[in-house]
């Protein structure tokens, strides 16, 4: 009867486990290999490029406690590459970086390093190829700029733009001295385009230089008060317009020999001013006062129109001033002479006649005034007369009136003349002049002066008969 060997555990791992052992190692390093072959094939290791990436500047401080400040030269922003496995790079975006240089390991030559990290991995490699931010330092300088406000756009029509007003309406500005020096001016630029009512924005403040170029304002800080101050406050007043004419005053009086004769012109006739609606409404016209005192010729002067208006009442034209030319014309002297032939007789007594006592004498009048007003007159156009009612039979040395020269035309008026009036039943001779008061001086006397009409003396005192000239 044939016994069977019993089979231990350790005969079954030598039997089993340790059987062709080089064969089983074998395979497992073969196993794993192909497991690496399979992984890189599916998921490689790649390398991808990004380009673009803002960097953050940290530790600032460092350089402005040195009363100094910077700007960027080179380095605001980073390119770089990642290098990782394919399921990881490929998902991976430009805002899973970020990008700082720390100014507070400025090199000598004034350069960081920039190091790029990633919030998404850190199983991946990141290359910058040693990119570093470059900066330049300079001392801070300050200026305290006044906002101006520049007017984009038209209001509706009928409408005007009366005041901005700013909020802060003065800005400290720091920054570098070099462009601290070339500043001239912060503007904000208002679109006001088909407003018709008041409104209020917003808007972020504008540096220029001198030349009106803009200065980049990312290297200049703006404060008021010690407050930064990232946008101003512009409140916008817009009002109604009206189109009025202008009036002109004229007064005053010319240099002498010099004659206002209602001949002027000017420019603008008619003006738009802007104001509240009730306001307007009470304004037709505006009167502008032109004084010619002692002027001449053809007198010119510009009047500004804005002291002129109403108080609330604005001026929206662009003509500030109205131009205005008045003509003086010169006041001419002109001699007139006529003869008794030109001197009418009226009221002559009944029963008597009057005859002048030499027909040849020649009397004289100055008259003054414009070319046009003198040029009306002659010996027969005066109007020259000698009224004879109440007048009694003798002798008298009268002075003519002319009934058609106005008396602000005279510069002097005629001499006496000799007249006889007689009864026409009596004898022909002639009587001796009676007395009368009269000298030579009088035959010409001021435009203001009246004619001595008393009768003359048996004995004229050196009276002259006939002619009586100036």
């Amino acid at each position: 009867m044939s016994t069977k060997k019993k089979t231990t555990i350790k005969d079954f791992f030598i039997a089993t486990i340790m059987h062709n052992t080089g064969y089983k190692i074998l395979s497992i390093l073969l196993s794993v290999m192909a497991w690496f072959i399979i992984i890189n094939i599916a998921d490689p290791v790649i390398t991808r490029n990004f380009s673009g990436l803002e960097v953050e500047v940290r530790n600032q401080n460092a350089i402005t406690s040195i009363n100094q400040i910077y700007e960027i030269v080179e380095g605001n922003t980073v390119d770089f590459t990642v290098k990782g496995k394919a399921s990881v790079v490929k998902n991976l975006k430009l805002s899973d970086f970020s990008a700082y240089a720390d100014l507070s390991q400025l090199s000598p030559v004034f350069a960081a390093d920039i190091k790029v990290q990633c919030s998404r991995s850190d199983s991946i490699e990141i290359d910058t190829n040693n990119k570093m931010m470059i900066v330049k330092l300079e001392d801070i300088g300050s200026k305290n700029v006044q906002v101006t406000v520049e007017q984009m756009g038209e209001v509706a029509d009928g409408y005007y733009v009366d005041d901005f007003e700013v909020k802060p309406n003065m800005i400290t500005v720091s920054g570098a001295a070099s462009r601290i020096a070339a500043l001239e001016t912060i503007k904000i630029a208002v679109n006001v385009d088909g407003a018709k009512k008041n409104f209020s924005t917003e808007l972020e403040p504008v540096a220029y230089d001198k030349d009106g170029n803009k200065i980049d304002s990312k290297y200049l800080n703006f404060t008021n008060s010690n407050t930064p101050v990232e946008k101003v406050g512009i409140d916008v007043t817009v009002y109604k317009t009206k189109t009025i004419p202008l009036i002109l005053d004229i007064s005053g009086e010319p240099k002498e020999g010099h004659q206002y004769n209602n001949d002027y012109e000017f420019t603008p006739q008619t003006i738009t001013i802007g104001g509240a609606s009730k306001i307007l409404n009470k304004i037709d016209s505006l009167t502008i006062p032109v004084d010619i005192t002692d002027a001449e010729g053809e007198y010119e002067v510009n009047i500004s129109l804005e002291s002129y208006l109403p108080e609330d009442v604005k001026l929206v034209s662009n003509e500030k001033e109205v131009s205005v030319r008045v003509n003086l014309e010169e006041l001419l002297i002109r001699t007139i002479s006529f003869t008794p032939d030109n001197i009418k007789l009226t009221n002559v007594p009944d029963g008597m006649k009057a005859e002048f006592a030499d027909e040849g004498v020649s009397l004289n009048i100055q008259i003054r005034g414009t070319r046009e007003e003198i040029d009306k007159y002659d010996s027969d156009s005066i109007g020259a007369y000698i009224d004879l009612k109440g007048k009694q039979v003798g002798s008298y040395y009268i002075q003519p009136e002319c009934k058609n020269i106005p008396d602000d035309m005279y510069v002097t008026r005629p001499g006496t003349v000799k007249l006889d009036i007689v009864d026409k039943n009596a004898a022909t001779d002639s009587p001796e002049p009676t007395d009368h008061d009269a000298d030579d001086d009088e035959h010409s006397i001021e435009p203001t002066a009246t004619a001595d009409l008393s009768p003359a003396t048996d004995n004229p005192s050196d009276e002259s008969e006939g002619n009586d000239e100036e």
